[in-house]
């Protein structure tokens, strides 16, 4: 095995080009991650997460991921469907083929959907550190498609959990989105504003089952406890932080037996 390589030195290109359906991997399944070698999400793509100190600080304490319920996503097109598919639901209804009308079953979905996000790049990026950062005490996590499908497999999601590269589309132009598989897929695409995000993102379907969402539900989200010495890749602190902080997350990460490498971020170097 050859030296491991450093966070920004990834050399390896993402393969293929980009498609109008989302990439879907199946993460109870890690052999179908690379089945469909048209498509760039393979076990070999680098993802990050943004966090600011609290939030990294409590992931080295209670090792889990939180998966956001998609009605509390601030974006209101998340989930979103197209005119099509609002008219074919309708039509359903109207046949009485489903129980619930176009308006309850985006409800529904909205409710018993929930998404942890990551972002899809070879490197650091210094729009997601000011976006996601939030301060110069932050850090990003680092892990490959493979290590969080390998991950996910071992955790108690109880529904099961798969990964989506998000393709982003023009909903008020009606484009054709593949979710004849699975509803809960609309959530696998974003409107065309937020493509700056590259995400990747893990997504529970709790619209099925003892455990289904209904209107009204509390919960924020869901906490899924990880193995985080199978999870992570590399840490990585904020090119602005102060030097203090970046001896606090090293020691921190010894404390709590993380032995990921923990590295500044190369924007933080000098320029020539």
């Amino acid at each position: 095995m050859g030296r491991e390589q450093s966070v920004g030195e990834d050399t390896e290109e993402e393969q293929g080009s980009g498609v109008d359906t989302p990439c879907i991997v199946d993460a109870l399944s890690a052999e179908r991650l690379s089945e469909r070698p048209g498509e760039r999400l393979q076990r070999s793509t680098v993802l990050w997460r943004y966090l600011d100190a609290a939030k990294l600080f409590d992931f080295f304490e209670n090792a889990t991921l939180f998966f956001c319920r998609a009605d509390h996503f601030s974006d209101k097109f998340e989930g979103a469907f197209t005119p099509t598919l609002r008219d074919q639901i309708s039509a359903s209804h109207a046949r009485g083929e489903i129980d619930y009308n176009y308006e309850q079953f985006k409800r529904r979905m909205r409710q018993s959907v929930y998404i942890n996000c990551w972002h899809r790049n070879q490197d650091d990026s210094a729009a997601m550190w000011a976006l996601y950062g939030k301060s110069d005490c932050a850090v990003a996590l680092t892990t490959t498609v493979g290590q969080l499908s390998d991950t996910l497999r071992e955790a108690d999601t109880e529904h099961e959990a798969w990964i989506a590269r998000v393709e982003y589309v023009k909903h008020w132009s009606d484009p054709k989105l593949d979710i004849a598989a699975d509803y809960a897929r609309i959530f696998a695409y974003k409107t065309k504003a937020y493509e700056y995000e590259k995400e990747v993102r893990v997504i529970i379907d709790h619209t099925a089952g003892p455990h289904a969402a209904t209107c009204g539900e509390p919960d924020a989200g869901l906490l899924i406890r990880v193995d985080a010495m199978r999870l992570l890749r590399s840490i990585l602190i904020a090119p602005d932080a102060p030097p203090w902080f970046e001896k606090l997350v090293r020691q921190s990460a010894l404390r709590y037996g993380i032995r990921a490498p923990v590295r500044r971020s190369r924007l933080a170097a000098d320029p020539i």
